[in-house]
């Protein structure tokens, strides 16, 4: 089934916290994220193999976002819509950068319960994670919701010594138009993901990159919710 709602009035689907389950039930994206009504969300993380490096793919988000507007974020991630069963990190995909990878190019990382609480918001969400190898050019990327403006590829290297303390980095940047060398520090990430809550999902995301290059078998998922 697929249906479009306006961001403030997508429809998803109440799951349980402590089971990881759908309930069949219907809530909207504005009440579950001011109550905190658990719900699905899926990530897709792109590893490229430049040949001078191995390098990970983090979108640029646009400036009018209501949240984390201008920083760059996981390659794709978004909500699964209500009544949408199949394909829903395709759909994702398919609209932020113009791909569509079949399951068997997918590296299934399981589920992490994410949890993220300020005076605005209370978010829940149980993450489906995927790992995609892709070598493409950036600029082979298209951005075609308008919420996703760019995307950058950063050095495996150099991420994990950004995780362990802030510096400059260097990566390759795609606005749409052209290709650039631009310099990154922790100010330019969704700030996120450098949050203590996330320290698990980071090293499991590095850990199975690492996996992947060096054997092309991954072996660690993310910790299981149930």
């Amino acid at each position: 089934m697929d249906v479009t709602y306006p961001v403030e009035d997508e429809l998803l689907e109440e799951w349980d916290w402590e089971s990881a389950r759908p309930t069949g039930r219907v809530i909207s994206r504005a009440r579950a994220h001011r109550e905190g009504v658990p719900h699905e969300g899926v990530h897709l993380w792109i590893v490229r193999n430049s040949g001078a490096a191995l390098e990970l793919l983090f979108q640029h988000r646009a400036a009018f976002k209501e949240m984390y507007p201008g920083c760059y974020d996981i390659t794709v991630g978004g909500h699964v819509p209500f009544g949408w069963n199949e394909n829903k990190i395709q759909k994702e995909a398919d609209e932020e950068l113009g791909i569509s990878p079949s399951d068997d190019q997918l590296v299934d990382l399981g589920y992490f319960r994410y949890e993220e609480k300020n005076e605005w918001l209370f978010h829940r969400e149980l993450q489906r994670v995927y790992l995609l190898p892709d070598n493409r050019e950036l600029d082979r990327y298209t951005f075609r919701d308008g919420e996703v403006d760019g995307i950058c590829a950063v050095p495996i290297a150099g991420l994990v010594s950004l995780f362990r303390a802030d510096g400059i980095l260097e990566a390759e940047a795609f606005d749409g138009s052209s290709s650039r060398r631009i310099q990154i520090s922790r100010a330019d990430f969704h700030p996120l993901l450098f949050a203590p809550s996330m320290e698990r999902y980071v090293d499991v995301l590095l850990t199975a990159v690492r996996e992947y290059a060096s054997g092309g078998r991954v072996s660690v998922k993310m910790p299981s919710p149930v």
